[in-house]
């Protein structure tokens, strides 16, 4: 199976070193060529070529219009894909928008955007959240099984709803993060270490993902970008659009990564509350 590929970042690369692992073929363009530097793939040398006779094109890119701009070219080539697989988390109104637009063309699209970061995306255990028709999942479902554990893929509904799930996931962690570091920023004033703080918060109720996953790099000042705060305050844009009405608590956890780095990791907000090792990135 061929499979045209646009996205070298965090997470694409490590897509296509799987895909292509699994016997995958892949047509890959990068609009940074030198991301695509020694990569298992076919470099295209436009979103064009690389869906060209390819039985499916997946894409991850950074926001609507740039997925708007990636089908609407890839629906030109002379053998246009017959299944897109976007996996950007962008507005579900844009994602119906290009659906209804590939739907015109005889393409299937699925929204499926993912969780679990770079580490998530080199394992090949990402999780899934699938807007579109179950057939369209049917026939993706080669590829997101490489690309993701079959457990933690989630069918949520027609096109437009595994972005509205992905979004409530993504408000959830923001608020979570910040709550944290807040709550453990207590602890520490009063003469808690937050390592001391973590471990016994992960054997009792408030513990979470971010917890265990994120704050060992927290507290030890690492914010090195998994999931880049610039990245975060879009999907918490699109989550506040989403929700049309103002979020006594999810506003104000919005608020709290505006002023972070572009790229550094969304756990740099730990550094409003706890005093850490290393550079602040924000100086």
């Amino acid at each position: 199976m061929k499979i045209g590929f646009v996205g070298a970042g965090l997470m694409g690369a490590h897509m296509v070193r799987n895909l292509a692992a699994a016997g995958f073929e892949v047509s890959l363009y990068a609009r940074t060529q030198s991301k695509a530097e020694g990569l298992p793939a076919d470099l295209a040398a436009s979103v064009r070529e690389a869906a060209d006779g390819a039985d499916v094109f997946c894409s991850i890119v950074t926001d609507s219009p740039d997925v708007h701009e990636v089908v609407t070219e890839a629906l030109t080539a002379d053998a246009p894909p017959r299944l897109f697989i976007d996996m950007s988390t962008i507005s579900p109104a844009t994602a119906q928008e290009i659906a209804a637009k590939a739907q015109k063309e005889g393409s299937g699209y699925l929204d499926a955007p993912v969780s679990g970061g770079p580490p998530g995306a080199e394992a090949g255990n990402l999780a899934f959240m699938v807007g579109g028709d179950a057939a369209d999942l049917e026939r993706a479902r080669p590829i997101l099984d490489v690309l993701g554990d079959p457990a933690k893929r989630t069918h949520c509904g027609p096109v437009g709803t595994g972005l509205v799930a992905k979004l409530v996931n993504n408000l959830l962690v923001a608020g979570i993060a910040a709550g944290t570091a807040e709550a453990f920023a207590v602890g520490q004033r009063a003469g808690v270490g937050p390592e001391k703080l973590r471990d016994v918060v992960m054997a009792s109720s408030g513990a979470s993902w971010q917890l265990e996953n994120l704050f060992p790099r927290v507290l030890a000042g690492d914010h090195s970008p998994g999931f880049r705060a610039r990245d975060l305050r879009k999907d918490l844009r699109h989550a506040q659009d989403l929700a049309g009405q103002d979020l006594p608590i999810g506003d104000v956890a919005a608020s709290l990564y505006e002023d972070l780095p572009d790229n550094a990791d969304y756990g740099a907000v730990a550094r409003k509350f706890l005093e850490l090792p290393g550079s602040d990135p924000s100086e």
